[in-house]
């Protein structure tokens, strides 16, 4: 029995010596095959190289960072991990390009070497909500403010000097339009600034207006005289423009930076040609008190009053020649309006009750009440005449 497993033994060690032998051999073999050359196309290497010098482009990506949020976006509390973050309504993230392809389309013209790149993203139960891009330079001074809202493709990219004054505004609209205001300044006070509509045929901006600033000694923006450079017709909201600033971008109406004065369709579209201008004064909180419309031979078409209660309009009144056109709001307490009267020369035309999606609108002659509609969404579904 011992010298069986003895041979046993012997017949192994020789097997796994026999083995081990070949497979010398053939990793000796291998070595000393010829290895031809990898070809590599002239594009091939082309991509290789300009993929490479764009990592370099880039300054070295530093750890992403996750912090519980809110609906504004701001950092309220830094968090170990995403999974930690997501648990929250609301989580952010802080992050750096490691790439040029990380960019978005619409940024890749402002990439500067010199920048520091930094990403944020908010999201909503786990959705992603809006992302917003900030560029700074050596100084860490913000050069470039984006921020893109999902999924309607709308939002908006800032520009700003080395001295932080923000030169231009690009806007982009849900409806794929998108318009641009550039800004001029003096004594760090703006001075006049340009609106521009994207002419998608022509492929360019075309200038629409120019706005110039008037201030008081207290610095105050006084009034605001908007001289039209095209035809146009005026149908929504009248706006005096005013700068975004940065940290407007953590607020949850972060795209209203600009002061409404809401013409009611009672007052009409306004008809604006080449050389008419309109001069809104304003009080010391920036609201539009009255608002001047004048022709091409600078005499007056007609003049609008507001008054305000707190920051909302309670009542409009429109001047043209002999015709007195007025306008009374009322408010729910969570700043919805809720009804608006129409008078002509004092009389009552129009009564629009709304309630939610759903307006009722009477019409009056000599006040007498003559006509009842319903409308919904914007769409009439029943009309009623009275006797």
């Amino acid at each position: 029995m011992n010298i069986l497993i003895k041979n046993k033994k012997v017949i192994v060690i020789f097997v796994f010596i026999i083995l081990l032998l070949l497979g010398i051999a053939a990793i000796t073999q291998e070595l000393n095959l010829d290895i031809p050359e990898t070809e590599v196309s002239e594009t091939e290497g082309e991509e290789i190289e300009e993929e490479t010098e764009e990592e370099l482009d880039l300054p070295p990506r530093k750890p992403t960072r996750w912090f519980i949020s809110n609906v504004g976006g701001m950092t309220l509390e830094e968090t170990e991990s995403r999974f930690v973050a997501m648990r929250s309504e609301y989580s952010l993230v802080i992050d750096y390009p490691g790439n040029i392809k990380d960019f978005p389309e619409r940024l890749l013209e402002y990439k500067n070497d010199k920048y520091i790149f930094e990403i944020r993203s908010l999201y909503n139960k786990g959705e992603l909500q809006r992302t917003q891009w900030i560029f700074k330079d050596e100084k860490e001074v913000t050069r470039i403010n984006a921020v893109f809202i999902q999924p309607k493709d709308s939002g908006f990219i800032e520009l700003f000097s080395e001295k932080s004054f923000l030169m231009s505004e690009i806007t982009f609209n849900e409806d794929g339009s998108k318009n641009k205001i550039d800004y001029n300044e003096k004594d760090n006070l703006i001075t006049s600034s340009e609106y521009f509509d994207w002419d998608a045929g022509a492929q360019k901006y075309i200038k629409s207006y120019s706005d110039y600033y008037r201030y008081n000694r207290s610095l105050s923006l006084r009034a605001v005289e908007r001289i039209f450079s095209k035809d146009i017709i005026i149908s929504e909201p009248m706006r005096i423009t005013f700068p975004r600033r940065l940290m407007d971008a953590i607020k949850e109406d972060f795209l209203e930076s600009q002061r409404l004065n809401i013409v009611p369709d009672f007052f009409g579209d306004v008809f604006a040609s080449v050389s008419t201008k309109m001069i809104f004064e304003t009080d010391e909180r920036g609201r539009i008190m009255t608002q001047t419309f004048y022709d091409e031979e600078d005499e007056i078409v007609w003049v609008i009053n507001n008054k305000w209660s707190n920051d909302r309009i309670i009542s409009s009144v429109k001047t043209e020649g002999e015709t007195e056109l007025r306008a009374d709001f009322e408010y729910a307490s969570n700043g919805d309006r809720i009804v608006e009267r129409n008078f002509r020369n004092g009389k009552l035309e129009r009564i629009v009750r709304t309630n939610n999606k759903i307006d009722t609108e009477e019409l009056y002659f000599e006040d007498i009440l003559v006509l009842k509609a319903i409308w919904e969404d914007g769409k009439k579904i029943s009309e009623e005449r009275i006797r």
